[in-house]
């Protein structure tokens, strides 16, 4: 089989070999388009960004009627979603970047946007002359090679509104901490494991400790359209962050609260202390920071309680008096609602009452 060759062509070159009967986006080895206005807009957005797409991957024959007729082999979602945008077949979702671009369809853009949306540069493989039995042997082995997606990767793929915006730009705006403080590295951040963490922790805030596995996409969708509380849930994420840091600092990488799990039992511990969880009954206080005296007593209860469970790990077991609850919370099923309230209680209590 012959070589692919890279190239590059604008979304106007495709148009014209669509138009001219010159292109075959669904050939017949390829998935029937299963995009949603929300992710045609995103991809849209994209282009009018200048934002990069992968490679769009082409196989050339001749016909002798047609001449040269090109045929996509892997790409066919993206073609179709902007083809059908610049044929004003829809309009803009309001959930993109390109906030000027919002609700208009191709026709009342700006003649700059319309220029990006033309102009843009897909990069291709391009394939001439290759049999169907090479063809297919091509396509599945891109799919072959491409890795499972994981939950949080499907979400981000199926919505496209507020709250997935909300807790990306979260996630991206602590970068640094993710990363210093060694709760995410970077083949997490790679699959947005930090991104659903980010989610669930502004979830916390609003609703209340959930179970993981049953909450996160009924929450993506029921804020997919409409956020309003998305304000006031970026100032509280910060803020706990920043408390975070304050009380605790680099030490929070040498300690057990830096797995995912003790950590949103950090998280959530100061998130009640400073604002109230809802659904956690034990007394809070509404303020924008805690005392000195409240951080020193957090730093202390997180070394407490990070030794009680290196002790429980290095001395086969052995608990301490009265942790028993909280290993075992920390150690099974950490992602379910007790668990959850086990482990916030154990640490609020230490470090507050």
């Amino acid at each position: 089989m012959k070589k692919g060759e890279r190239s590059s062509y604008s979304t106007l070159d495709f148009a014209q070999w669509k138009s001219s009967g010159n292109l075959i986006i669904s050939p017949k080895f390829q998935r029937r388009a299963v995009w949603g206005r929300p992710a045609q807009s995103f991809l849209v957005d994209t282009l009018l960004l200048n934002l990069p797409v992968p490679p769009i991957y082409i196989r050339v024959t001749q016909d002798r009627k047609k001449g040269m007729v090109r045929e996509i082999i892997d790409g066919q979602q993206r073609l179709s979603a902007v083809l059908s945008y610049v044929n004003g077949e829809f309009a803009l979702s309001k959930n993109i970047e390109s906030t000027s671009a919002i609700g208009r369809r191709f026709s009342e853009l700006t003649q700059q946007q319309q220029d990006d949306i033309n102009q843009y540069s897909f990069i291709c493989e391009v394939f001439y002359g290759v049999e169907d039995p090479d063809i297919l042997k091509i396509f599945a082995r891109l799919n072959m090679h491409s890795v499972k997606l994981n939950p949080q990767e499907l979400r981000n793929g199926k919505f496209f509104g507020e709250f997935k915006r909300t807790c990306y730009d979260l996630s991206f705006e602590h970068l640094e901490f993710w990363r210093s403080r060694k709760i995410f590295g970077e083949q997490s951040i790679a699959r947005m494991l930090e991104v659903e963490l980010t989610g669930e922790l502004v979830i916390a805030m609003m609703a209340g400790l959930q179970d993981k596995k049953k909450s996160l996409d009924t929450f993506y969708k029921q804020y997919d359209e409409s956020f309003l509380e998305r304000d006031e849930m970026t100032r509280r994420f910060r803020l706990v962050i920043d408390t975070i840091n304050e009380a605790v600092g680099e030490l929070l990488r040498d300690t057990e609260f830096r797995r995912v799990p003790l950590f949103y039992t950090l998280f959530t511990c100061i998130a009640h202390r400073m604002f109230g969880v809802p659904g956690v009954d034990l007394p809070f206080h509404q303020t924008a920071r805690l005392t000195r005296m409240e951080l020193d007593a957090i730093h202390s209860a997180i070394r407490e309680l990070s030794n009680v469970l290196e002790n429980a790990t290095d001395n086969d077991g052995e608990v301490a008096p009265g942790m028993g609850a909280f290993v075992l919370a920390s150690q099974r099923q950490t992602d379910n609602v007790r668990p959850r309230r086990i482990r916030l209680e154990t640490l609020y209590k230490l470090a507050f009452l």
